[in-house]
């Protein structure tokens, strides 16, 4: 309400000039107390608020330009207010942080304890191959023969998610998984190492591509990069922390446990502990979420439609799950899949094997598993990174291929400088790390783009099933490389092949992208121009 200074009277003219005098003591450092005074009344003069007497002037502390710039400033904020208020509210920003904090976080520890679990016999093979008189080989074959069972398991894990919900299905793979982990502290010769490694296998079959098939009924497709993002940023982190923890927990031997036994049983029962709360609060579908009201429930469900015309409003398509196992575009790019796994997994088992060579021996299990934590820090901040700039360009094809064929070349200097130069080594060796991990979540945005329905059920699991029997040959093949040619010899001729391998995934997905659902989101926009242009001068 405009205030007349002429109409004050004494004591509302003493109010008016101490709220006043309060203002510029916050606001403004010129001149002295009744100056500052003054210079309030005269700018809330120019906004309107405020009218002064006739004679009234600014004193010379405060400068006419000034006054323009505040009453322009305020008359854009005004217009944004009013341009705000009278566009359509969208509720996309408060869904996606109550999924962030409500649901990832689970999805998150989740993915962090699978991946720690599925390649702490990198580091448990330092001293587990000793006791049981393993070649590396041999070594390789245990490792590799968790992703037989992974790949055979995989698609009707994800169709039983599909059919009985991720709260029941998760919380049941984290169980048997957990479980299998702690029992690898009873396995003392050759074959009961492979029939362990095979059920660890058959027990996480599921869980990464499950997750990815549950966010896309959360997650419309503009916002998925970056919440992937989120929930596969686990991955470097569990290689980060997991070497140090792992090699840590081996050095302790309590109850007459070697080292590595003990190590298994540590890191198996949180498993159970984390199953537990996701079977108390991880929710089925929007609608079963209590944190959610009514009207983003059917915001959620809206966006999933339309993106997904095959989907009803409970999430359920009405394609048939053979369909994403027809779908010739499931299976190009599974053979990307493939590319990426083969050099990730090079790097999960046999990277402390390296670090050992690279030094000759002078560091210990412990230094080992921190050194190998490195090339992890760096790619969990590109992957974060990553997608969150194909999130905000909508762009996923190059910011697949580019890291991808930078990584791959970063492995060809390893492999020339691993005996010459560590250094420079090391410093390659990092960048394909990146090349190769960073850019899971831009592939997983694009994945769900090519099935909807039952048939994303089965067809993202194929995609995770051809690709992970890259987990098989990755460590099986670069075993019997580093047998037939040890020490540095394999290590180059390792590097050599992965990055082969990385660079053709990072071509071939050029070429799909070609013949790839445009990744522009195509909804018809709830807002005009002026009503972003007012929700960014409001933000």
């Amino acid at each position: 309400m405009a205030i007349s200074h002429q109409s004050m009277n004494g004591n509302s003219r003493a109010k008016c000039q101490c709220r006043l005098r309060q203002a510029a003591c916050v606001r403004y450092s010129c001149g002295s107390r009744t100056q500052r005074c003054s210079a309030v009344v005269d700018l809330l003069m120019v906004r309107g608020d405020v009218v002064t007497t006739a004679g009234a002037h600014l004193p010379s502390a405060i400068s006419p330009q000034k006054v323009q710039m505040t009453m322009d400033n305020h008359r854009r904020r005004n217009t944004a207010a009013q341009t705000s208020d009278s566009a359509p509210h969208s509720p996309e920003s408060t869904i996606s942080r109550k999924i962030t904090f409500r649901i990832v976080p689970m999805l998150f520890l989740g993915a962090l304890l699978s991946y720690v679990d599925r390649t702490n016999i990198g580091v448990a093979k330092l001293e587990m191959q000793a006791d049981l008189g393993l070649t590396e080989a041999a070594f390789g074959l245990g490792a590799g023969i968790f992703f037989i069972a992974y790949v055979l398991f995989e698609v009707p894990s994800n169709i039983a998610l599909h059919r009985l919900g991720a709260r029941i299905w998760i919380a049941r793979i984290m169980v048997t998984w957990g479980l299998i982990t702690a029992l690898m502290s009873l396995v003392d010769n050759l074959w009961m190492f492979y029939g362990m490694r095979f059920l660890l296998g058959a027990a996480e079959a599921g869980l990464l591509p499950g997750v990815v098939y549950y966010l896309t009924r959360w997650v419309p497709s503009a916002n998925r990069g970056r919440i992937l993002g989120l929930f596969f940023l686990a991955i470097p982190v569990a290689s980060a922390i997991g070497s140090p923890l792992t090699s840590t927990l081996m050095s302790l031997q309590p109850w007459g446990l070697t080292g590595w036994q003990f190590m298994f049983i540590a890191e198996g029962l949180p498993c159970l502990l984390l199953a537990v709360v996701i079977l108390k609060f991880l929710p089925n579908e929007p609608s079963d979420a209590r944190w959610l009201d009514a009207s983003e429930v059917q915001w959620i469900t809206n966006k999933i439609r339309q993106e997904n015309p095959d989907t009803t409003g409970n999430g359920i398509g009405h394609s048939s799950w053979t369909d994403g196992l027809k779908n010739y575009r499931v299976l190009m790019l599974s053979v990307v899949y493939f590319s990426m796994v083969v050099p990730i997994y090079l790097m999960g088992f046999f990277l402390p094997s390296i670090i050992k060579e690279m030094t000759g021996g002078t560091i210990g299990t412990i230094g080992i598993g921190y050194i190998a934590a490195v090339p992890y820090i760096f790619t969990g901040i590109a992957m974060v990174l990553i997608s969150r700039s194909s999130d905000r360009t909508q762009e996923r094809m190059w910011h697949f291929a580019v890291p991808t064929l930078i990584g791959a070349s970063g492995w060809v200097v390893a492999a020339a400088t691993v005996s010459s130069n560590p250094f420079v080594a090391a410093i390659a060796i990092c960048v394909g790390t990146v090349g190769a991990m960073a850019t899971i979540p831009t592939f997983w945005t694009t994945a769900p783009k090519v099935v909807s329905g039952a048939a994303a059920a089965s067809g993202i699991a194929l995609i995770s099933s051809i690709g992970n029997i890259g987990g098989f040959v990755s460590p099986y093949m670069f075993g019997i490389i580093r047998d037939a040619f040890p020490g540095d010899a394999g290590n180059r001729l390792s590097f050599l092949v992965g990055a082969i391998v990385l660079g053709v995934g990072g071509i071939l997905m050029i070429t799909i992208s070609k013949t790839l659902p445009s990744t522009t989101n195509t909804l018809p926009s709830t807002t005009s121009k002026d009503a972003k242009f007012a929700q960014l001068q409001h933000d």
